[in-house]
């Protein structure tokens, strides 16, 4: 059923990221993690969005703005405050299963934001397995929310985190791609695997997974 929500909140987090806050007005539904809603905007018909956060009202997204690209993320970036969109959701089969297997969560740029999502729940809901997140952009410029990630590190034991820059090295930070973290020994302590990108990269953290000896049935995946 489509539903109003509000652009209630925009701040830009790097050159090409926003973070948008919606307003949902009536059904306060809490998404399941992992979930997106699908908008639909006037000159780029139903573009989907996966949900970085949400209290049942107020939805939370981070959507990369691409200039030359026929998807809706320019025209919803471009939103101006108070501007109501229809949107239908929440919808999808990406969410976390919640056990207390440890977890490893694998992701590249926007990817971030279902997994985020998926890691948060597991820290409100106090599961007490490992949870890893393992983040890829190409330069210390294109991270956001590593404030946030620090917060959830410092105050959650069981939480951890690492950065991959692909295009520079600096300090603090690993250089190149996640696959390097793919080894043997780091892996060792993962029972279930969530990965978020494009077909490409998810393709080849899987094969590297395998080849590791984890089952197919341990990775769960999310096609951008």
């Amino acid at each position: 059923m489509l539903e109003n929500f509000i652009l209630i909140q925009k701040e830009k987090l790097t050159e090409d990221i926003f973070l948008l806050n919606f307003k949902r007005e009536n059904n306060k539904k809490i998404p399941l993690c992992g979930q997106f809603m699908t908008f639909l905007l006037p000159k780029s018909w139903g573009r989907a969005y996966s949900i970085l956060d949400s209290d049942g009202e107020n939805y939370f997204f981070i959507i990369k703005r691409l200039e030359e690209w026929r998807g809706g993320s320019k025209e919803i970036c471009d939103t101006k405050i108070g501007t109501t969109y229809k949107a239908v959701g929440p919808a999808w089969h990406f969410i976390l299963h919640k056990t207390e297997k440890n977890k490893l969560f694998l992701c590249t740029g926007t990817g971030f934001v279902p997994l985020y999502f998926q890691i948060l729940w597991s820290l409100k809901e106090k599961l007490s397995c490992e949870l890893k997140l393992i983040f890829w952009v190409r330069e210390e410029k294109d991270i956001f929310l590593e404030d946030r990630l620090n917060i959830l590190k410092k105050e959650n034991n069981n939480f951890d985190y690492k950065i991959y820059l692909s295009r520079e090295e600096k300090e603090n930070y690993e250089s190149w791609r996640i696959t390097n973290f793919l080894t043997k020994e780091n892996i060792a302590n993962f029972e279930e695997f969530y990965i978020c990108w494009n077909h490409d990269m998810i393709e080849s953290v899987e094969e590297k997974l395998l080849e590791l000896g984890i089952k197919q049935e341990q990775l769960f995946t999310e096609k951008f």
